[in-house]
């Protein structure tokens, strides 16, 4: 019932698993826990979908705490609003532009549960978000990296054979508003309709704000919502 995240447990040096609960009353969720505590897990964590109300408040009874509210939203590529976007700025992104892209992410994802929950220290969040665009560039967590030199990027996954998800889109704090976001997620949107994907995802925080806002100005909807809580031995 708990599945050890291998990648993350070996990234952050502590044993980390997921907490998968078949039924909002399943009775094996306690035995579960114990024997996770047993066999060493430092955290685990249990995706819950917004409407099983019981099982957050028996996650709560049982001390997990909420780490996150996780907004997953959904365009149609014949619906994503392209007008008035410059694109000229936006290049793919190569190995050359791992230490500029490593530099930006630092500041960009302060929103993310990485950084509010007590688990992770900032350093480890830090470095987390500079693995996973290294990564991305690379090809390994990505298919495809854009970027604005010195402004943001964004990193584009096909996901099925015609679907695709943004993964990460960030862009620096003094050029927000200018419309460079917009424009990495037009250059982003062009790649996915070559590769066939009709329909694009991206996940995002409740709480922030701006960038619900910003996928909603360009046609995305929002398809669903998810919580984490977590649990620390």
């Amino acid at each position: 019932m708990i599945n050890e995240l291998t990648w993350d447990s070996r990234f952050f040096k502590r044993k980390i698993g997921e907490l998968q609960v078949a039924a909002e009353s399943a009775p094996q969720i306690e035995t579960a826990i114990e024997k996770a505590k047993d066999d060493g897990f430092r955290y685990v964590i249990c995706r819950v979908k917004s409407q099983q109300t019981a099982l957050s408040k028996h996650l709560e009874s049982l001390g997990f705490y909420l780490s996150d509210i996780s907004v997953t939203w959904e365009v149609k590529s014949d619906k994503f609003l392209y007008e008035n976007m410059n694109k000229s700025s936006t290049r793919g992104a190569t190995e050359k532009d791992i230490p500029m892209c490593n530099e930006m992410i630092k500041s960009l994802f302060l929103e993310s549960r990485f950084y509010s929950d007590p688990f992770f220290s900032k350093e480890e969040a830090d470095n987390l978000y500079q693995a996973w665009i290294e990564n991305s560039i690379k090809g390994n967590a990505a298919d495809v990296v854009f970027c604005i030199p010195d402004g943001g990027f964004i990193t584009c996954k096909k996901s099925a054979a015609d679907t695709g998800e943004i993964v990460l889109i960030g862009t620096r704090k003094g050029i927000r508003g200018t419309g460079a976001g917009a424009a990495l997620m037009a250059e982003a949107m062009k790649w996915f309709k070559i590769q066939g994907a009709n329909c694009v995802s991206a996940r995002t925080q409740l709480k922030n704000l701006n960038a619900m806002n910003f996928y909603l100005k360009l046609g995305f909807y929002v398809k669903g919502y998810d919580i984490i809580f977590a649990k620390t031995f």
